[in-house]
């Protein structure tokens, strides 16, 4: 088993003290395992569904549309995040690129799952939209809490910040332009791998 590592200042902020949801998560493994993992599967079974398979295609109807100028944006976006995590830590290394990509896997699915396959399959089955873009987005907040342990008050946050992305996306149902904006902020949230500390070296 590793040693116990420090938590970063990121957890400090973000996680509760030990309660019945468990301790502290500080470590890479304990946050793929509680939150990364499930998050895909369950995003991986809303594509059995065929309805929700085409609701997919159509919100990633632009991107197919014009694939190189979103190929270009996320480059820009890219680049534009190894730059603010080389000026928090004067450095890079593969952990923390792989934290950065792994980031925009988790906001892959979550807004796949939380923006568009339940909110939108549960219209197609009469449910007023609004209702379920509401649940949908409570579900999302109450899943921080006990998968990465957030303090409620994040959890609230993350909650108003889903009903923005979900308006987003009714606007201009675009689901690359949404993930793009949820990658951003959550790199900027939580810019450093778990366990990795302040100006320490990150490998």
């Amino acid at each position: 088993m590793d040693p116990p590592l420090n938590v970063v200042p990121s957890q400090r902020r973000l996680q509760r003290p030990p309660d019945f949801t468990g301790d502290r998560l500080q470590r890479f493994g304990q946050v793929f395992f509680r939150h990364g993992m499930p998050g895909a599967l369950l995003g991986l079974l809303c594509l059995l569904v065929p309805e929700m398979r085409t609701l997919l295609a159509q919100a990633l109807a632009a991107m197919s549309a014009e694939p190189v100028r979103y190929l270009l944006a996320g480059l820009v976006t890219f680049t534009a995040l190894l730059g603010y995590a080389w000026f928090l830590d004067r450095r890079l290394d593969a952990a923390a690129v792989g934290w950065m990509l792994y980031l925009l896997a988790v906001s892959v699915w979550e807004e796949w799952v939380f923006r568009l396959a339940i909110p939108y399959y549960g219209s197609t089955l009469d449910v007023d939209l609004v209702v379920m873009v509401l649940v949908s987005n409570l579900a999302f907040g109450v899943m921080h809490y006990f998968t990465l342990r957030w303090k409620w008050q994040w959890c609230l946050a993350a909650f108003l910040g889903g009903l923005l992305l979900s308006r987003n996306f009714n606007t201009h149902f675009d689901l690359a332009l949404v993930i793009g904006i949820h990658w951003v902020a959550t790199f900027v949230n939580t810019p450093r791998l778990p366990g990795r500390g302040g100006s320490a070296r990150m490998g």
